[in-house]
């Protein structure tokens, strides 16, 4: 008898298919990974948006119970609008909403009777350092990959202590007027914030959709660095905060401002408690969303722009509540009537 025997075939693949199905993976993937950030930075940007929208509500609230818009700290002994006594102190706008955003555990851990003292010269006041070293989620845009708190040098003792940052700082002015410090000054800037300001509603002659509150930066890494031309979206150059530097800036370029930087400080809002010091939350907006120029710190002086990760341009929420995105490329005429309180600027629509 004879017997049939049956030839056995083993299936798999050829390194040929395995190359090619390697390839078609690596194409997928490649596809895949840009439209993967994208929708995660969209979440972010929404969460930003949605950050400075709580702020605008926080700042309607506390008009509605101060009568006046939030400052960047009291100039003299006196009644402070929600009802205590201080003296001179440059508590930022951001401390004093915190009772209007659900935080009312961290306010009862800033006494606003503590005189604060010289940022430049005087260490924080022990009351008040828990209070500085606590993050706040609501004053962090998630796109900012910056650690949120950082260890800063008190200038007195030399002590180190933990600071938190915001990304989101109160408008000041424009910078066109040459207002670079938020001290009490006078003539005031044009904006909405500085020390001693009692800015109500009824200022805002521009009206509150044409007019900023809050806009978003980078924070630094509160450091300094030697490097000749750093980032700038990151660090600031120091050197001299004054009208003849920003419009040297506009005709000339960042060059005008590194050829006179001194140092570059990477403190940019690395400190949400203090308003009058340079590394408070409030700005001015001398120069357009994300400029090459690089900001100018001065002792308590700057000259600053909206700086942000998001792609093409920066949030910004204004005095109505409403939080709308500004492209990098704005009309720079534009920019600057967004930041001026009764400027009497004509804004085209969109």
């Amino acid at each position: 008898m004879m017997q049939s025997h049956r030839k056995r075939v083993s299936y798999g693949f050829t390194l040929v298919e395995l190359l090619v199905v390697i390839a078609i993976i690596g194409v997928l993937v490649a596809l895949l990974l840009p439209a993967i950030q994208a929708a995660r930075e969209a979440a972010r940007r929404i969460s930003c948006t949605n950050n400075l929208k709580q702020l605008g509500l926080a700042m309607q609230n506390y008009v509605s119970a101060c009568g006046q818009l939030p400052n960047a700290g009291w100039p003299a002994p006196e009644v402070i609008p929600d009802g205590m006594h201080g003296y001179i102190s440059d508590f930022s706008p951001l401390a004093k909403l915190l009772p209007y955003c659900e935080q009312e555990n961290l306010r009862r851990l800033v006494d606003f009777s503590v005189y604060m003292g010289h940022p430049g010269k005087d260490d924080l006041p022990v009351e008040l350092r828990a209070a500085a070293g606590t993050p706040v989620a609501m004053f962090l845009c998630p796109s900012d990959p910056e650690q949120v708190v950082h260890d800063s040098t008190l200038p007195s003792s030399g002590a180190v202590m933990p600071v938190a940052g915001s990304n989101y700082a109160m408008n000041q002015g424009s910078g066109l007027d040459g207002a670079f410090h938020p001290g009490f000054v006078d003539p005031p800037p044009d904006g909405l914030c500085w020390i001693g300001a009692t800015v109500r509603v009824r200022d805002i002659r521009d009206g509150m959709s044409h007019t900023l509150a809050f806009t978003e930066s980078l924070r630094g890494p509160c450091d300094s660095t030697t490097a000749a031309e750093p980032s700038v979206q990151v660090y600031r150059a120091q050197a001299p905060a004054t009208t003849d530097m920003a419009d040297r800036a506009d005709t000339e370029g960042a060059s005008a401002v590194i050829s006179n930087a001194s140092g570059w400080d990477g403190t940019r809002l690395s400190f949400w408690l203090r308003g009058c010091s340079p590394t408070g939350p409030v700005t001015n907006g001398r120069f357009t969303p994300n400029s090459q120029i690089p900001d100018i710190v001065n002792k308590s002086s700057k000259i600053c722009a909206a700086r942000s990760y998001h792609p093409s341009g920066v949030n910004s929420c204004f005095c109505d509540g409403a939080v709308r995105f500004i492209e990098q490329d704005v009309d720079c005429a534009t920019w600057h009537a967004f930041w001026t309180r009764a400027g009497g600027e004509i804004i085209a629509p969109d």
